[in-house]
């Protein structure tokens, strides 16, 4: 390996880390520190009508960016690499290795709320009485991300999750 071809690997895996901890060490939503980082890649911050509808979702976070928002900088860093790859085959198997999906449900777990044993078995009790009338009668099921775990927001959204931007549903060929 050629001392150009560590660097290439290098940088690829110190702005996959930088992005990670803007994305962390951003206020809950994203700052201005936060949307500054996003500019760099040419990427818009989301809007204050969307970050406010994700924040008021059942997807809460405590701190950090939104997932959706260091997804889109993760593809652009792939995007920015993938052009030295094929001059660099240990870049090309960092690249082809770097599992998005993985990486932003990583990054999920750590900036949602703890939620302890008993937050979880008194959401159980009022939940139950709450929602469980009648949802036998009518079979009713939540399609939820497969990556995070978010309900499906929208009656009709049939594309990526609004809250991490995982693909819903895989096109069977």
């Amino acid at each position: 390996m050629i001392m150009d071809e560590k660097k290439l690997l290098t940088d690829f895996n110190t702005e996959v880390d930088q992005a990670f901890q803007n994305a962390w060490h951003s206020e809950k939503g994203g700052d201005d520190k936060w949307n500054s980082f996003l500019n760099t890649y040419g990427l818009t911050p989301l809007n204050d009508e969307r970050k406010e509808f994700l924040l008021n979702s059942e997807m809460k976070i405590t701190r950090g960016a939104f997932p959706i928002e260091l997804r889109s900088v993760y593809e652009k860093i792939i995007e920015k690499f993938s052009a030295f790859a094929p001059s660099s085959s240990a870049l090309s198997s960092a690249i082809s290795n770097f599992n998005i999906e993985s990486k932003v449900k990583e990054y999920y777990q750590k900036i949602k709320p703890f939620s302890g044993l008993g937050d979880i078995f008194k959401n159980a009790a009022t939940g139950t009485q709450k929602y469980s009338s009648g949802l036998q009668k009518e079979k009713q099921h939540t399609m939820k991300c497969k990556n995070c775990g978010a309900p499906r927001l929208e009656e009709m959204q049939y594309d990526n999750c609004l809250f991490c931007g995982s693909k819903l549903f895989e096109i069977k060929p």
